[in-house]
């Protein structure tokens, strides 16, 4: 007794037609202003990422400076060498822990400054067409 295979065929897709050519002038225009209109994104976002940097400095030299003030004022009132060594130590110690979070925060401001342009670069790059044309290089070395 031979038994029957059933298989389901998928319908044809439609064939959509291609999209007319374009006169080499009107790609080459719309490729520029694309181009163009990313490079202005990058700017922005790179003078952004520049101000919060710029924001970040400022806030830790406002802060140390309010700290070493305050300090000042009290080694003025101080009376013995174990008393000015405690401050001086309490100073040191947060000068040590602001300058690792400024640098944490700058860092922080870089990265994020750097995601964004790498946002901006991908819309430069159609990745179907980029991994069309290097996957057979790849693939085949």
């Amino acid at each position: 007794m031979a038994t029957r295979t059933s298989r389901t065929v998928a319908p044809a897709k439609a064939q959509t037609p291609a999209p007319a050519a374009r006169a080499p002038s009107e790609w080459l225009g719309d490729w520029t202003r694309q181009q163009v209109a990313v490079a202005n994104e990058s700017v922005r976002t790179v003078y952004r990422g520049f101000e919060a940097m710029r924001r970040i400095q400022e806030q830790a030299a406002r802060a140390l400076a309010e700290r070493h003030a305050a300090a000042a004022a009290k080694l003025r009132q101080q009376d013995g060498p174990a008393a000015i060594a405690a401050l001086q130590g309490e100073l040191l110690r947060e000068d040590l822990a602001d300058a690792t979070r400024y640098w944490q925060d700058l860092a922080g401001a870089m990265l994020e400054m750097n995601t964004e342009l790498l946002g901006c670069a991908t819309q430069m790059v159609d990745a179907e067409d980029l991994f069309a044309a290097t996957a057979p290089r790849f693939l085949h070395s």
